[in-house]
């Protein structure tokens, strides 16, 4: 799932092996914090990270990676838990995929967003076909939550329930029983093509910046810098930006 929010917060640790990340502070576990090789690890998506080898989501950290000079970076695929809610940097110094709403949305978490960001990711509003929504209609409604919406669990603006199963999500707006879903545009689309949802009604919803997200602690601040300055290198040769658009593109104005 591309955006579940850790819970955790670091308590009662020494001050000393404390570090003070976005108001949040962990301790730094990592013996060696400024050892060169990155491993990451990141959830399976449909098409686009369905294997760490040669899936777009794959291809475009390997553009990051050859512009990393300094040591190798790696990542697999693992449970969608150990991504999200286990923070721990014996499991991986970056972790992926993520999105930032907005600027400060990593503040008072237990990770960080990495300072460059691979791309823009375009989320799309998928409403009932007989009963079509757009973003200023949902916004409109906020403060009456009139509409039942299923998103990723943050806060958007209106209320929303966390999408659990986004097939399932999708299934049930196609039959009427939700008013909206709010999803990255290639993954939910992949998804309504491969199922034939023909009673779903979709609209651009906005664009917010693709990143990868770090363990907050000084193996967390060496990381992002690292990270950060490959995918600036991989920016300015033009590779990354055409990496990326095999994962996402800009917004296609299509119905099913």
């Amino acid at each position: 799932m591309r955006l579940l929010q850790c819970a955790a917060l670091a308590l009662g640790m020494t001050p000393g092996l404390l570090h003070a990340c976005n108001g949040t502070a962990t301790q730094d576990s990592s013996p060696d914090i400024r050892r060169p090789d990155l491993h990451g690890i990141a959830v399976f998506l449909p098409q686009l990270l369905e294997n760490n080898q040669s899936s777009p989501f794959a291809e475009l950290l390997q553009v990051v990676a050859r512009h990393y000079k300094e040591g190798k970076i790696s990542f697999s695929i693992e449970p969608v838990k150990r991504v999200y809610m286990d923070t721990s940097d014996k499991n991986a110094d970056f972790r992926f995929p993520i999105m930032k709403v907005h600027d400060g949305a990593d503040d008072a978490t237990p990770y960080q967003f990495t300072r460059e960001m691979l791309g823009k990711v375009t989320f799309v509003l998928y409403t009932h076909k007989s009963r079509p929504l757009s973003r200023d209609d949902v916004l409109r409604m906020a403060n009456l939550a009139k509409y039942d919406i299923e998103a990723p669990p943050v806060n958007w603006g209106f209320p929303s329930k966390s999408v659990v199963n986004l097939e399932l999500s999708l299934k049930k707006l196609n039959l009427g029983r939700v008013d909206g879903v709010l999803w990255a545009q290639e993954e939910a689309d992949y998804l309504v093509r491969k199922f034939k949802l023909s009673n779903i009604h979709r609209t651009r919803f906005d664009d917010y910046p693709d990143v990868l997200f770090l363990n907050c602690n000084h193996r967390g601040d060496f990381v992002n810098q690292a990270l950060s300055r490959a995918i600036r290198a991989a920016r300015a040769s033009g590779e990354l930006q055409q990496a990326y658009l095999k994962v996402h593109k800009p917004y296609q104005d299509w119905q099913p």
